[in-house]
């Protein structure tokens, strides 16, 4: 059969109204198009769905077996139509965004909270997880975004820059350098160092390398650990002293530590987003990825006009 949703209207306003005049003017149609109509889907059918009369028109007995689910159809595809709708203006959807600890802790909640000011319907579920297993999370389908530091992306994976963030040297209060207003990478030498990732070093070795500062080794971890709360929990123990991106401020300074900007040279380290490169973005992530852009440049904005 080759019914037609313009059909299944007719019939359903000429039922309704019990008049193809009616019917007519409801839809915005010509007397003689609605008839058309109508006698197009009785014609697919084999049956009659309407008693005409020249007073008014009734649903014969196949109409009225017809009716309900033509009608419930029609209600549905609306309901659809309009679910849709919502979801490409953005007003509901569920996403799922995974992040490595110290993002999930830091900077993501503050996205969240802002974002869902202005979507309060669409809700977003941050999956934390370690930097190893972000993208797969983003390949198994667990979550349609990932944001965290800029890793090795295999084809599969579409890749987003977000920001920049340069790394700072972290000592408790009461250290030697945290009276510097900038601390060199040369004045770490000899310090008892965490190491607050295990690829940490690896990334690390080229920048100071370049800088002259490679042989012999002038850093020595004397610890590496996998989370940067366990690195800062351990510099506030006094065991040691340790390096973090700007966006950790809040962790160091909930464990009452001081953070200085690392020179010569500046280590910088890329935050990225990454989707899946063979899905194209729900409404709900594309206008995620737009807010989170647009929230880290006005902060760096912020940041960089001296204003808290």
């Amino acid at each position: 059969m080759n019914l037609t949703l313009r059909q299944l209207r007719a019939f359903v306003a000429v039922a309704d109204c019990a008049s193809f005049t009616e019917a007519a003017k409801q839809l915005h149609l010509t007397q003689a198009a609605m008839s058309v109509l109508v006698r197009e889907l009785e014609s697919e059918l084999g049956v009659r769905l309407l008693d005409r009369n020249t007073r008014r028109v009734e649903l014969s007995e196949a109409g009225r077996d017809l009716y309900p689910f033509a009608q419930r159809m029609l209600s549905e595809l609306e309901e659809a139509v309009h679910s849709v709708g919502e979801l490409r203006d953005k007003k509901k959807g569920l996403l799922r965004v995974a992040a490595p600890q110290m993002m999930a802790c830091t900077l993501m909640p503050q996205v969240i909270a802002a974002y869902r000011e202005h979507h309060p319907h669409i809700e977003v579920r941050l999956l934390d997880t370690v930097p190893e297993q972000m993208l797969e999370r983003v390949l198994a389908g667990q979550s349609e975004l990932a944001v965290g530091p800029d890793v090795a992306a295999p084809p599969e994976v579409e890749r987003r820059p977000l920001l920049r963030d340069r790394h700072h040297f972290i000592c408790k209060p009461d250290h030697p350098l945290a009276r510097r207003k900038q601390v060199r990478w040369r004045e770490l030498a000899g310090l008892p160092f965490i190491a607050p990732t295990h690829d940490f070093m690896r990334r690390l070795e080229p920048e100071l390398a370049a800088a002259g500062l490679a042989a012999p080794p002038m850093l020595l971890p004397v610890h590496q650990v996998s989370y940067m709360t366990t690195a800062l929990g351990l510099v506030a123990a006094g065991l040691g002293v340790t390096a973090c991106p700007s966006y950790a401020a809040p962790l160091v300074q909930g464990h009452g530590l001081v953070m200085r900007p690392l020179a010569e040279p500046v280590f910088y380290r890329e935050v990225c987003i990454f989707n899946a490169a063979a899905r194209s973005l729900s409404p709900a992530a594309q206008s995620f990825v737009d807010f989170i852009t647009a929230f880290v440049i006005k902060k760096t904005a912020t940041k960089k006009a001296g204003k808290p």
